[in-house]
């Protein structure tokens, strides 16, 4: 199986065009298995399979930063996604642009912006995540659940790749 590595946003990926300022940026790469699979696939062979013990950590956030305003999506399971149009929202990521090689999604939120690319690059999938700030209860927040963020964010493409559906 290949390795999931840390990278740097790649030069080819246009996510800073859809938001202000970036507080926090990483990215993930992976050699694909199949490399014949466009990038909405790509997007839904990850997103389209959290695994359970992620959506329990989704509830109890949502529970927790609820009090303090931040947005926790409209409560219900996420759906399975089927096909990505601009402007759909699916969980907490609203689809902002798809491109033939990448797709943007996130979400804005008075707290902070964030948004993540599924990109494309020859043999390889690099999902990034960017972040903006909004306020100071932003970057605490943000603070606190990037440990959880890595960790799931390497799982959700294990899992993909594991199963070959990347």
């Amino acid at each position: 199986m290949s390795k999931i590595t840390n990278v740097k946003l790649p030069k080819e990926s246009i996510s800073m065009q859809f938001i202000g300022e970036i507080d926090y940026v990483d990215a993930f790469k992976v050699k694909l298995s199949d490399n014949t699979q466009k990038v909405d696939s790509l997007y839904m062979a990850i997103f389209n399979h959290v695994p359970k013990w992620v959506n329990v950590l989704m509830g109890l956030r949502n529970k927790i930063v609820g009090v303090f305003g931040l947005d926790t999506g409209d409560g219900s399971k996420q759906k399975e996604i089927k096909s990505l149009t601009v402007g759909d929202k699916h969980g907490v990521f609203k689809i902002f642009d798809i491109q033939p090689n990448e797709i943007i999604a996130g979400e804005d939120d008075k707290h902070l912006d964030f948004r993540v690319s599924v990109l494309k690059n020859d043999d390889y999938l690099i999902l990034s995540t960017l972040v903006h700030y909004n306020s100071g209860f932003g970057k605490v927040y943000f603070f606190i659940i990037k440990p959880f963020h890595k960790v799931v964010v390497k799982v959700m493409m294990r899992n993909a790749l594991k199963i070959k559906r990347i």
